[in-house]
């Protein structure tokens, strides 16, 4: 297998854990151990579910698939694949279903995972590209012109990474009616569902609209819980079938420990998401006032959920040099946009401590104004 480097965990690998001011994570800040049982009122480990450090059913606890199922009404635990995060539930899916010469079309910009893996299948990879101009919203009609020749699957990402657009539920139903109507099986990464900006605004699950589409999420993103590696898959059986027997050569099952807390985490997930939309929401206001301030320097489309923004800035420097010289010399770290394909940008992550984006965003402004 001949793949490319995955150019935002490489950039990750190399300075997350050092750089001061952190403003590039994706997920909202995590929870510690102590943290999660006071919300969830539950010493989870000591439930009422028991398991040993030993191996765990590899589909997943039954307990956590069941609860995991309930998010997707009509859908069974017979429906859920439980993963060691959202990036193996993808990578399932792709393994199981493309080969060489399939025709997958992806949304782009994108995690890179979500086209790049089918490229190293031997698939023919056609972006379906969101604009700016058109706020990073799908645009259907180009989509429909996509898949004129045909395709073996369909990719979206909605609310998305790294802008933060949105899917109405219109939408969602015409790509969902496309894929059907074309053959193409849909994969819809959802996993900033349940984390709006405001009220009113919830991009809906692909499973809403159609039997046939697969979806994946994950405690990572929304629910503040990223250590803990546990995702899902939720699609047709058959699907769920092929996935399961090729995680056999990746993960085997996921952790008994990690699933106890995610499924602790689940059953209070009003009480869990209701944090992490406090935090997000609180966070977004600071970067919304931080870009009109320096509207000379940036400009953006605001996000509509999640908590990431792609911020477009106005010096005439790659972002790969802008985000090297902010993380070795004032210490924050961004994601420079040439790890999304997309020169002129840089990803922004708002998730975490409130402080540090204030600090972060402050010396960002500081370096793009050296920079004019």
């Amino acid at each position: 297998m001949r793949i490319e480097p995955f150019s935002i965990e490489r950039w990750f690998g190399r300075y997350e854990f050092t750089a001061r001011y952190n403003i590039a994570e994706s997920c909202v800040k995590a929870f510690t151990l102590a943290e999660l049982t006071e919300v969830c009122g539950v010493d989870a480990l000591h439930g009422d579910v028991p398991v040993d450090l030993g191996y765990t059913d590899s589909r997943g606890l039954p307990e956590l698939r069941e609860e995991i199922a309930r998010m997707y009404p009509g859908r069974g635990p017979e429906n859920v694949l439980v993963t060691t995060g959202a990036i193996e539930a993808n990578f399932l899916v792709f393994a199981a279903l493309l080969g060489p010469g399939d025709t997958v079309i992806s949304e782009f910009p994108a995690y890179q995972q979500l086209y790049e893996v089918p490229r190293s299948q031997g698939a023919d990879v056609r972006l379906w590209r969101l604009t700016e101009e058109k706020g990073f919203r799908p645009d259907i009609s180009e989509l429909e012109d996509l898949v004129g020749r045909g395709a073996k699957m369909i990719v979206i990402n909605h609310p998305h990474n790294p802008t933060g657009a949105p899917i109405d539920a219109g939408s969602m139903a015409a790509v969902c009616e496309i894929a059907e109507l074309c053959g193409a099986v849909l994969l819809s990464d959802e996993v900033y569902r349940g984390l709006s900006l405001s009220d009113g605004v919830a991009s809906p699950s692909a499973q809403r609209f159609s039997d046939d589409a697969v979806s994946v999420g994950s405690m990572s993103k929304a629910y503040g819980l990223s250590g803990l590696r546990i995702g899902w898959i939720v699609g047709p059986e058959e699907v769920i079938e092929k996935c399961w027997a090729l995680r056999d050569y990746t993960s085997i099952c996921p952790a008994g420990p990690s699933q106890l807390l995610a499924l602790a985490a689940l059953r209070n997930s009003e009480k869990v998401l209701a944090r992490s939309r406090s935090i997000a929401r609180r966070n977004f206001a600071v970067l919304d006032e931080w870009a009109r301030a320096n509207a000379d320097l940036v400009r953006y489309v605001p996000p509509r959920e999640g908590v990431v923004a792609f911020v477009k800035y106005a010096a005439d420097v790659p972002s790969i040099d802008i985000a090297t010289e902010l993380v070795t010399q004032d210490g924050v770290l961004v994601v420079p946009g040439s790890c999304f394909e997309t020169e002129g940008y840089l990803r922004i992550g708002f998730g975490g401590d409130t402080n540090t984006l204030e600090a972060g965003l402050d010396l960002l402004a500081r370096r793009l104004a050296s920079k004019t």
